[in-house]
């Protein structure tokens, strides 16, 4: 079963429509928006300059919009990709998306979208609507996702040591696939990367082995913040890591099936001996979590999870919250600014996980 035009992974009506599915008007000015700027068309190339990262999440958003309207308001795709755009319309669209169960933040994170890609269809036009918009869903804020459902990070740092350990009993397919997940959750609860930057760990570029181990390292162009990341991979992890590039990977990159890609470098592997897209690897974690907690947790979650765990066993270190998530500053994660570098954060943010699973509070 193929994915359609929508791709794999979501029903369609929550799907990012692709560029090459646009209308042919919106998709002509917004690849003429983010191709190289021009002294004689001061529209031309204005996204140029943008970090890719954020042309695409840009892009992605505004196929969200489209999507909404190839369902709901098809009529309307026969009209200016400006005139589409109406209070009214985003009023609907923004009920579609509380009635698919999207967070606040997914919502304003759309309108966000939209209102960008607004700024290439009508150029000429005030967008200032949507801001207003937006101000309304985040004063009317309800949490979509149940906070209940947090677990410590030395727990998810033991799910994925338990995962691991229990890859011997099983089959050579499900112990591989156990392996790889449980090293999935138990270095992003150590590492709490973003969804994005997990499923982009390439061997030999965002994971580096050196004299000192191994790094994460993520470019400018690479984080949602536009700030270079870089950490150590705990020692913790170093001998599962091992393990999984000597024995497990290389068990499923030989594999194939129908969805079957090239690797490359690719870090995670699919049991089609695909690299694992972003979809997959938050599949498998909420599968994971859900069957050893009740609960399913989200990649995201795991965020909530490091700060909290800091917040509860080391108030006094809360701080390093900021540059362990690789926010900008602690007002991101609370009032406050950031005090520690990276590498000291997760230093610190490991040395609480390592005491709490010893027994040892007295942090």
């Amino acid at each position: 079963m193929s994915g359609g035009p929508y791709g794999r992974g979501k029903a369609p009506e929550r799907q990012c429509l692709p560029l090459q599915r646009w209308p042919d008007a919106d998709r002509m000015l917004w690849q003429a928006a983010c191709a190289p700027g021009s002294i004689l068309d001061e529209n031309l190339g204005v996204r140029s300059a943008h970090a890719k990262i954020s042309n695409t999440k840009d892009q992605k958003g505004y196929g969200r919009w489209l999507t909404y309207l190839q369902f709901a308001e098809p009529a309307c795709l026969s009209d200016g990709p400006a005139d589409r755009i109406t209070t009214e319309r985003i009023k609907r669209y923004v009920q579609s998306l509380q009635a698919l169960d999207n967070s606040t933040a997914t919502i304003l994170a759309r309108m966000q979208e939209l209102g960008s890609v607004a700024k290439i269809m009508g150029p000429d036009r005030s967008w200032s609507f949507i801001n207003r918009l937006s101000s309304k869903v985040r004063a009317g804020h309800r949490p979509v996702r149940n906070k209940l459902a947090l677990r410590p990070a030395n727990e998810l740092v033991d799910l994925g040591f338990v995962l691991m350990a229990s890859a011997e009993a099983l089959s050579p397919l499900e112990g591989a696939l156990a392996y790889r997940d449980g090293l999935i959750i138990a270095l992003l609860a150590h590492v709490p990367l973003r969804r994005r930057n997990l499923a982009d760990l390439r061997l030999g570029q965002s994971l580096v082995h050196g004299p000192g181990g191994w790094l994460v390292v993520f470019e400018e162009d690479q984080t949602k913040t536009h700030t270079v990341y870089e950490t150590r991979l705990p020692v913790a992890l170093v001998a599962s890591l091992d393990v999984y590039l000597e024995r497990y990977r290389p068990f499923l990159a030989a594999r194939t099936g129908r969805w079957t890609s090239d690797l490359e470098d690719a870090l995670w592997v699919s049991k089609d001996g695909s690299p694992m897209t972003q979809m997959a690897i938050y599949d498998r974690i909420r599968a994971r979590t859900a069957a050893a907690f009740g609960k399913a947790i989200n990649p995201h979650m795991f965020r909530d999870a490091a700060a909290t765990t800091m917040a509860v066993n080391d108030p006094e270190h809360v701080r390093i919250a900021a540059p362990l998530l690789g926010h900008r500053s602690f007002s991101t994660t609370e009032k406050y600014y950031q005090q520690a570098t990276g590498l000291q954060a997760q230093r610190t943010f490991v040395e609480v996980i390592e005491q709490i699973r010893k027994g040892n509070t007295d942090v």
